[in-house]
């Protein structure tokens, strides 16, 4: 009888006492995802360098765009835990003097390729001055800057792409802008456009496989490195894009 009276008085486990958060969940799966993501992309690069034995024209293009493929679902897994690491409050820059000239030639330059086969033309401009450095994260500094102009050109509008790139030197900073004539954003989306995943209609429809982590991620980088980041409506067509970063009071 007495065993019978503890049952009834023992609490039921709850299952859902210690439920993890959301940031907690996606680094955990992100992280579990990047060793055989690595594994398959190691594997197409020694297919494709024929390490394995000679294939055809065909076997390399289906090679090349399984490749590429992996290479975008890796980039989202680091997006995943960029995101998760900002949450929480663990993301660390390594902020030291660089230029951002260097920073943006070497990112147009890796991208021409693409920007002639898209119908676009790009334009760099900035001061005849040398320009002082900034002080900023060189990778994920990077990273914006190809963003930036990575969206300018998948979203570009039917017909003739262009993007004018400039630098310039505002007080103590260092002023970058992204201009084109691309789809544009909605007014009514402004608002959301540093949220994380948004993305409009017309973008998505454009391009399906986007996570809409890319702003966010631009914005979290730029304001821990003591910089702004924001957007204009182009007057004609598309949109401007702007950050600043503060000029090293140091070059160490």
């Amino acid at each position: 009888m007495e065993k019978n009276n503890r049952r009834k008085t023992e609490s039921p486990i709850n299952i859902y006492a210690k439920r993890p958060k959301i940031s907690e969940v996606i680094s955990v799966v992100a992280h579990q995802l990047r060793h055989p993501i690595s594994v398959i992309k190691n594997y197409l690069e020694a297919l494709i360098s024929q390490d394995f034995g000679k294939i055809n024209q065909k076997q390399e293009e289906y090679l090349q765009d399984a490749l590429y493929n992996v290479k975008r679902m890796a980039e989202h897994v680091d997006h995943l835990l960029d995101v998760s690491r900002v949450e929480e409050g663990n993301y660390a820059l390594k902020l030291k003097p660089l230029s951002l000239e260097e920073i943006t030639k070497p990112v147009i330059k890796d991208l021409a390729l693409w920007i002639e086969a898209s119908n676009c033309e790009i334009s760099f401009k900035k001061s005849t001055e040398v320009l002082p450095k900034v002080l900023a994260d060189p990778i994920k500094t990077r990273e914006v800057v190809e963003n930036l102009i990575t969206n300018t050109i998948k979203y570009k509008k039917a017909g003739r792409g262009k993007i004018e790139i400039s630098l310039e030197k505002k007080g103590n900073q260092i002023l970058f802008s992204c201009k084109d004539n691309g789809i544009g954003i909605p007014r009514e989306d402004f608002k959301k456009v540093f949220t994380k995943f948004y993305r409009s209609e017309e973008a998505m429809e454009m391009d399906p496989s986007g996570f809409g982590l890319g702003l966010y991620l631009n914005r979290a980088i730029i304001e821990l490195s003591g910089g702004k980041i924001w957007f204009s409506k182009n007057k004609d067509f598309g949109m401007i894009f702007y950050f600043t970063l503060p000029i090293a009071k140091k070059e160490t």
